[in-house]
């Protein structure tokens, strides 16, 4: 039904026996008050004042946590007439609501009317999905605390819920098909963001932690227009998507300038106005150049940077005690030796394997980008695992196939470093494992340390 200029009501939420009228947008709502006063919400204050202004001077109800419930200068209103009733009394004077969609209040109004087996059915579609995050976002903004903490709870369980994606994927490898598999719920990349900037705006840890490995598995597929988008959404919440920043500016920097040059159409024909508009601004080139150099730099120093050692007790303990004991003679010498001999064995393995893997590509078809520090580390430990189950293999009764061990790592040509590997304690190798997968994952996380001064 259009009232007055565009106003309408809404079809489902204007209900004849309400006793508030509110405006979002051009459409009008109907409800009762009691049902917003409920949780403690912003509007609990706002309905017990005694006296609603109601004057032709412009006033202001400031709420907590939003400044949207206003009422304009009657002489500049476009509703003239409001000043005949109290606000929210009638269609003429209407509460109204401002930054807000309507959209979003009919999500909220749906989630405060909604009988048991509706709120308590998990949500399978899009739509539904769409619905809770609207509901998320504007139960926050109005304080309604206990219907925040549902839908968010919610919508975590629902991302948690899509089937699981590989834990120990290649961070480079065909990850498309997982990908769409881990998705299958979160189905498109508008409703990730949507997801993302509504943990962020609630400070909602466990959805902010669901979306992070879904963000991951995206950007690794290698659409480029999923990084921009990633990169475009870490931009406005530099300091909570820090990881995912790091992230989706590194895999941008590994496409090249040819990429980051395009326009935002994706390529360097077609629509003129398109045209005009360039994939990425300014500032996002330069931190990619700025990142490209930082990385140049870390990639240089890697060899002679290795994760820090943690040795296992079975190698420390005896040198600990040749140095404390008394008597022990030539056993107490030779097993501080072989610990010292254990640590110098680690940085010198540490640095042939990064110095092999980047100039030999020996375990891989695909050429390594110089400033690919993540795929060089991780060519490292997939190496450094495959000799650590050598020396485990080796360390039989009989020794058994020590030599056909030893004859693959040569013809690898990485000889030399499982040479050096022999030289360490077994159970120190691998916590030397342990120690660059970790170191992986700092590495992961302080990327945004490269693009962002």
């Amino acid at each position: 039904m259009a009232l007055h200029s565009q106003l309408v009501r809404d079809p489902e939420y204007y209900i004849p026996d309400g006793n508030t009228v509110i405006q979002v947008e051009n459409v009008l709502f109907k409800v009762h008050r009691y049902i917003l006063s409920r949780d403690g919400s912003a509007f609990e204050g706002m309905f017990s004042l005694d006296n609603i202004p109601n004057s032709d001077s412009a006033e202001t109800l400031i709420m907590p946590h939003s400044e949207s419930i206003q009422t304009y200068p009657h002489s500049h209103s476009h509703l003239h007439h409001r000043h005949s009733s109290p606000e929210g009394a009638s269609d003429k004077s209407p509460i109204l609501l401002t930054g807000d969609t309507a959209a979003d209040f009919r999500s909220l109004l749906w989630a405060l009317y909604a009988l048991p087996a509706d709120v308590f059915a998990m949500p399978s579609t899009q739509p539904q999905l769409n619905r809770l995050i609207g509901i998320a976002r504007i139960a926050h903004k109005y304080a309604f605390r206990t219907t925040e903490s549902w839908a968010l709870s919610v919508l975590t369980m629902c991302v948690c819920q899509a089937p699981d994606t590989p834990s120990g994927h290649d961070i480079h490898g065909d990850v498309e098909a997982d990908t769409e598999a881990g998705r299958s719920i979160v189905s498109s990349t508008e409703l990730l963001i949507q997801l993302t900037e509504v943990a962020v705006l609630c400070a909602h840890d466990e959805l902010h932690e669901a979306v992070e490995p879904i963000w991951a598995d995206l950007l690794f597929a290698g659409q480029t227009h999923d990084i921009v988008s990633a990169i475009g959404l870490a931009d406005r919440y530099t300091a909570q998507l820090r990881p995912l920043l790091g992230l989706a500016y590194y895999l941008m920097m590994l496409k090249g300038k040819e990429e980051w040059l395009k326009s935002a159409s994706g390529d360097d024909e077609g629509d003129p106005e398109k045209m005009k508009k360039p994939r990425l601004t300014r500032d996002q080139r330069i931190r990619l150049l700025s990142g490209y150099y930082n990385l140049s730099r870390a990639c240089e120093s890697l060899p002679s940077n290795p994760p820090k050692l943690t040795h296992h007790p079975s190698c420390y303990m005896p040198a600990q005690q040749a140095q404390q004991a008394i008597g022990l003679g030539g056993a107490g010498t030779a097993a501080a030796h072989a610990h010292a001999r254990c640590g110098e064995s680690w940085d010198t393995l540490w640095a042939g394997l990064v110095m092999n893997t980047a100039s030999s590509n020996a375990m891989s078809n695909v050429k390594i980008q110089s400033v690919d520090l993540l795929r060089k580390m991780h060519m490292v430990n997939h190496v450094l695992e495959n000799m650590v189950n050598g020396v485990d293999g080796m360390a039989g009764a009989d020794g058994s196939g020590a030599a056909n061990v030893a004859s693959t790592f040569n013809m690898m040509g990485y000889g030399g470093a499982y040479a050096m590997a022999g030289n360490m304690n077994k159970h120190c190798l691998r916590m030397a494992l342990k120690a660059s997968e970790e170191k992986v994952n700092d590495v992961l996380y302080g990327l945004a340390d490269c693009f962002v001064e």
